[in-house]
């Protein structure tokens, strides 16, 4: 009997985790919402320091890039609905990158056929975009799609899991 009470006892007495999520994931959701060139550098100067735990921060971090990776090609309709028709089209035509376009073209791919056609036209109408405004627009993107999340209407992929 009074073993098992000792053991209720250390049971009961474990203090609370102060946080629900592991340290790569706090640290990558930190850096969600970083500039991208703020969270380059620093997950540079993070592989140099910890090359495991760099590695799990950058598969916790979602952005822009990783919208064709993370994201159900189903789901594409329902981010067009949440997200300023005006913010994607100044996102579609900020796209410079290799990752960005793959972004781009994924989103115009599962949508419909219209709709695409006019992202376009608005995306081409737009010319060059500044870095401030196209970083603004790709993170407005992005956090409709986490809100999404959240709220349990979408699903964001596991890239590491097996098909």
């Amino acid at each position: 009997d009074r073993i098992g009470l000792s053991l209720a006892a250390q049971l009961e007495a474990e203090p609370e985790k102060a946080f629900d999520k592991r340290p790569d994931e706090r640290v990558g959701a930190i850096l969600n919402y970083a500039k991208t060139a703020v969270r380059e550098e620093l997950l540079t100067q993070l592989e140099e320091e910890d090359k495991d735990f760099a590695e799990a921060v950058r598969k916790s971090i979602f952005t822009f890039a990783n919208i064709p990776e993370r994201l159900n090609a189903i789901d594409v309709p329902k981010i067009t609905r949440d997200v300023d028709p005006d913010k994607l089209a100044t996102a579609i035509a900020a796209a410079e990158t290799d990752e960005d376009l793959r972004t781009v073209e994924f989103i115009l791919e599962n949508v419909s056929k219209r709709m695409a056609t006019g992202l376009r036209e608005e995306a081409d109408n737009k010319g060059d975009v500044k870095p401030k405004v196209a970083e603004a627009a790709m993170a407005a993107v992005v956090a409709a799609i986490r809100d999404l999340v959240q709220v349990g209407e979408i699903e964001l992929l596991d890239p590491d899991a097996e098909e």
